[in-house]
């Protein structure tokens, strides 16, 4: 299946799922899932199916803002519940992370981020750490929204 059939495809289940309005909100209710749940590479798929279902700039607002809320929602169960568990778990292989999550603080995110390591590692690393909520909420949107913009953009430049 070419990428204009996709298209044509998605955009005849639109009306099925409540319009642009329905399918924003299951965007969002399934990127903060399975971000959340720790599914790993998510993100781009889900940037791309929305930006041909939903247009780009819903697409990136929707799967940023489903990110976001996912990644947080991590942080804080592991912060919570994971950490100490972690920590027994995994011991001395986790002090080099959190040294260096310690250390980096926000621009660690950001750059580990960027470069497209498993979203579940940096979350859980920062949460072992004394950062707070905000520096990693921004942290992660700044690290993320490069690659969830192409992903959404993509395919509607390559539709013409």
């Amino acid at each position: 299946m070419d990428l204009a059939t996709l298209n044509v495809e998605l955009a005849n289940l639109l009306p099925a799922i409540g319009g642009a309005v329905g399918g924003a909100l299951l965007l969002f209710v399934a990127v903060t899932a399975l971000t959340a749940c720790s599914v790993p590479g998510v993100l781009i798929p889900m940037s791309l199916t929305g930006g041909l279902l939903l247009g780009p700039a819903v697409a990136v607002a929707t799967v940023i803002a489903g990110a976001i809320t996912g990644s947080l929602l991590l942080f804080a169960l592991t912060r919570r519940i994971g950490a100490e568990r972690l920590r027994q778990r995994f011991g001395h292989r986790l002090a080099p992370l959190e040294d260096r999550m310690a250390r980096f603080g926000p621009y660690g995110v950001v750059a580990l981020r960027l470069v497209g390591a498993p979203g579940p590692l940096i979350t859980a690393g920062a949460a072992l750490t004394a950062m707070r909520r905000t520096p990693f909420a921004i942290a992660t949107l700044v690290g993320l929204l490069p690659s969830v913009v192409l992903a959404a953009t993509g395919p509607g430049l390559l539709l013409g």
